[in-house]
């Protein structure tokens, strides 16, 4: 048994590659350049920027559910209008 459960996986990709390398030697061409590869994983988000702090807050369930239904039709998030709603009374 290998070490990762994903060997053959690597192991049929660098076959794969060597292939398309060899058949693009045989024609005498050069191989086809790689796509330029995507980021793995979720774009940064507010939970990794240094500027917002996450806190809990506990919100009555139906003032919360209509806040929500609301803010789907703004397009805007729950975090938007909590941070608005505090500046504006930050404010005062």
């Amino acid at each position: 048994m290998t070490g990762s459960k994903f060997a053959g996986l690597k192991a049929m990709r660098e076959r794969r590659a060597q292939e398309v390398e060899e058949t693009a030697d045989q024609a005498g061409t050069p191989a086809a350049p790689e796509e330029p590869r995507r980021p793995v994983g979720r774009p940064p988000g507010k939970r990794s920027n240094p500027d917002y702090q996450q806190v809990t807050v506990l919100l009555h369930g139906q003032t919360y559910l209509e806040a929500r239904k609301r803010l789907l039709d703004e397009r805007k998030e729950v975090s938007e209008l909590i941070n608005e709603l505090l500046d504006a009374w930050l404010k005062t």
